[in-house]
C-alpha cells in the first residue's frame, strides 16, 4: 500500500473528517427534511473518495495532467498557475467497483442514483429530496457506508451516531431481499410441478444445451433443478500462469444475476442471490496462446502479410546473409 499523505486535501484523513462533518449536518435535520437526504449524498461521495485515498491518494488524481499525480503524493507544484484536479464521481465509482469486491453492482447502482439526486438538487429546478421517503434509500445508504468504512478498517460507529439503528436497517434490507426471492422460488417451483412430464423433459433439454453454450457459471436452478446460469462482474486482481505453453488468466467474479430458461426464474442482485445459495463468488478463466497474450505475429500472420504485400515474389526470400 502507498504511504498516506498527511494533512492533504486528498488524504484519507481529510476526506473522512469532512464526510463525518457532513454526516453530522445530515443527522441534525429531521429524517423527513429534504436536507437530511441532501447532506447524506454529499457525505457518501466524500466517504467514497476517502476509501480510494485509503488505497492511495494517487487514485484520486486526474491523469490528464501528470502534475496531479505529483500533487496527490504531496509534491509541490512544478508549474505556475497549476490548479490540482481530481477525478469525477463517475470515475470514483468505477474504480471502487473494481478495487473493492464488496462494492458490488447493487451498491454501485444505489451510489450512482443517490449522487444523481444530489446533482438534480444542485443543478436543476427539481426538488430531488423533498418527497423522497427514507425507506427508498436510507437502508441502502447505511449499507454503502458500512462497506466503505470496512474497507478503511472502520466501523459504522466511527461515522454514524446511532450505529445500532443503522445496522438494523441494513439487516432489514437483507431480510426483505431473502423473503422476496424465497417467494419467487416457491412460485416458479409450483408452476414447474404443474407442468406435464413431457413438457418438462423438453424444456430441460433446451436448458441443458443453453447453459452449455452460454457464458456464465453453471448452477442448478433452486426452483426446478434444471441447469441454469449465474452471471457476474469481475472483481479483484487478475492472476496469470503458464500451462502447457498457453497463458491462463483467472479473476474472481461476484454474482449479480441468475437465469433459468426452463422455469423462467430470474434473480437480480447479490443480496437476493446470497439468500438462496447462489451468491458464492466464482472464477472466470481465459486462455491465450503466447502470441495472442503478448500481441506477437504468428508464422501464419507473417506469411499472409508477405502474400498480400505489393511486391511479393516467392522466388526471392530474405535469407539475412547479406554483408
Amino acid at each position: 500500500m502507498m504511504p498516506q499523505v498527511a494533512e492533504h486535501p486528498w488524504s484519507e484523513d481529510s476526506l473522512f473528517a469532512k464526510a463525518r462533518l457532513y454526516l453530522d449536518r445530515m443527522e441534525s435535520n429531521a429524517v423527513d427534511d429534504w436536507q437530511f437526504g441532501f447532506w447524506s449524498a454529499l457525505s457518501l461521495e466524500l466517504l467514497a473518495r476517502a476509501a480510494l485515498a485509503h488505497i492511495s491518494p494517487v487514485l484520486l488524481a486526474d491523469t490528464e495532467n501528470w502534475r496531479n499525480l505529483v500533487y496527490a503524493l504531496g509534491g509541490a507544484p512544478t508549474a505556475k498557475r497549476f490548479s490540482p484536479s481530481s477525478i469525477g464521481t463517475k470515475d470514483v465509482l468505477s474504480r471502487l467497483s473494481e478495487l473493492l469486491p464488496a462494492f458490488n453492482q447493487e451498491v454501485a447502482s444505489f451510489f450512482a442514483k443517490h449522487v444523481d439526486r444530489r446533482n438534480s438538487e444542485l443543478h436543476t429546478g427539481d426538488l430531488a429530496f423533498v418527497s423522497l421517503g427514507t425507506s427508498k434509500w436510507l437502508p441502502n445508504f447505511y449499507q454503502a457506508c458500512r462497506i466503505l468504512l470496512e474497507s478503511m478498517g472502520k466501523n459504522l460507529s466511527d461515522l454514524i451516531a446511532d450505529a445500532s439503528t443503522a445496522q438494523s436497517m441494513i439487516d432489514s434490507l437483507e431480510d426483505a431481499a431473502a423473503k422476496a426471492v424465497d417467494k419467487d422460488i416457491k412460485a416458479h417451483s409450483q408452476v414447474w410441478a404443474n407442468r406435464k412430464e413431457e413438457e418438462r423433459q423438453k424444456v430441460l433439454a433446451q436448458a441443458t444445451t443453453w447453459a452449455t453454450k452460454q457464458a456464465g457459471h453453471r448452477v442448478a436452478c433452486p426452483a426446478c433443478g434444471s441447469p441454469a446460469l449465474v452471471q457476474g462482474k469481475p472483481s479483484g486482481p487478475v492472476t496469470t500462469s503458464v500451462n502447457d505453453g498457453e497463458m491462463e488468466q483467472r479473476q474472481t467474479v461476484l454474482p449479480s444475476s441468475f437465469e433459468c430458461i426452463a422455469c423462467d426464474l430470474r434473480i437480480s442482485g447479490l443480496s437476493k442471490l446470497s439468500s438462496c445459495g447462489l451468491g458464492d463468488a466464482f472464477t472466470a478463466k481465459s486462455t491465450y496462446s503466447a502470441a495472442e497474450f503478448f500481441g506477437l505475429y504468428t508464422e501464419d500472420d507473417l506469411e499472409e502479410a508477405r502474400q498480400e504485400g505489393p511486391q511479393y515474389d516467392p522466388s526471392f526470400e530474405d535469407d539475412f546473409n547479406d554483408f
